[in-house]
């Protein structure tokens, strides 16, 4: 029994194979409708092309020709109608502005497909979003994520947030990781104060998934791509919260600075089954709202002391050597008191950075 034909990449119509089985057995369009009951007229809109093959047809067939099953004409018009609605698809794709859709959706930098034909790049981002048409790109955010951001565009945001969930299971345990308990959460903080300690960024990261993954909690990194200026996101993967960071700045302080953020979301309170996301900007030059805020303490005190921190930054004197004085006196790395201080307004986003440890 043959595969579905192809003449030339192109599938042709079920009606045509069938004409050829019939062709082969030597019957004629004016015997087959005598022997199968329908028209000849119906019948050569369906050999032609013109009119699908019913269930009905099929098993008519299946009478006429006994070693044909009729499954068989079936899954072939099922596969060439799919074929036919790519085609569609494909021709729709072609009308639209494909090199603006690129730009904005940064497929190169996300899909690594250069050189491959943009209509099959839009496919693969259609994919990748979970959405069949551009413009629903906003709806491909599983609810429930929270991020944070300095500005952007949202549609390379959203880009990331995808890319992200793909590697939740190849960069984490979900197999054996037990169930997310806040508890547990919180008995291993002090460890993570301690891994976070480690300036080499990477096996920092690596201890610090091991540890979150100890107690039901993902942790993702992935290189944001280009105007996808966000830092981290917390959301949920099967019913774990889920973390993810970009690595935005390329240092260790700010890095981990949006690790704890997302901690920080996720201890106050943060829904696992809420949905509903906002697409808002909170760019770091608006105000932040107070969740953002109350995560921004978080993260600061995780580290460090709350009344040290602001007997340190009342002086409003800093220097290299009373920042890694006071990181010393703290137990964390210079880089991270840097990006707290920069953060809280206290120094410009452009002093200090030589002290951030880079990756």
């Amino acid at each position: 029994m043959r595969e579905v034909s192809n003449v030339s990449g192109f599938i042709v119509a079920p009606g045509e194979v069938i004409k050829e089985y019939l062709d082969s057995r030597g019957l004629t369009q004016k015997e087959v409708s005598k022997r199968i009951g329908v028209s000849e007229r119906h019948l050569s809109k369906m050999l032609n092309g013109k009119t699908r093959l019913t269930e009905e047809m099929a098993l008519k067939f299946e009478k006429l020709m006994p070693d044909v099953p009729a499954s068989f004409w079936l899954n072939y018009e099922v596969k060439y109608q799919e074929y036919l609605a790519r085609e569609k698809e494909e021709h729709e794709l072609e009308g639209l502005d494909l090199k603006t859709i690129s730009q904005r959706f940064h497929f190169r930098e996300a899909l690594g497909m250069g050189g491959r034909p943009l209509v099959e790049q839009a496919i693969s981002m259609l994919k990748l979003l979970g959405v069949s048409k551009f413009d629903r790109y906003r709806y491909a955010i599983p609810g429930g994520i929270e991020f944070m951001q300095d500005g952007g565009e949202d549609e390379a945001v959203v880009v990331w947030l995808k890319l992200c969930e793909e590697e939740v299971a190849e960069q984490n345990d979900v197999e054996g990781s037990p169930e997310y308990s806040e508890d547990a959460l919180r008995s291993v903080l002090p460890m993570l104060k301690d891994v976070a300690s480690n300036t080499d960024f990477f096996a920092s990261l690596k201890s610090c998934r091991m540890l979150l993954n100890s107690v039901g909690v993902y942790l993702v990194y992935h290189e944001a791509i280009g105007n996808a200026k966000v830092r981290g996101a917390l959301t949920s993967y099967e019913g774990h919260p889920t973390i993810y960071i970009s690595g935005r700045y390329k240092t260790h302080g700010d890095a981990w600075f949006a690790i704890c953020h997302e901690l920080g979301h996720l201890l106050d309170g943060f829904d696992l089954k809420k949905t509903g996301v906002s697409m808002e900007d909170t760019d770091e030059l608006k105000s932040e709202d107070e969740a953002d805020i109350r995560a921004n303490a978080y993260a600061r005190e995780f580290f460090v002391d709350s009344a040290a921190y602001g007997q340190f930054v009342s002086d409003d004197s800093f220097s290299s050597a009373n920042i890694k004085e006071f990181a010393a006196g703290q137990g964390v790395a210079p880089g991270i008191i840097v990006a707290f201080l920069q953060h809280d307004r206290h120094i410009g986003f452009n002093e200090f950075n030589y002290i951030k440890d880079r990756f």
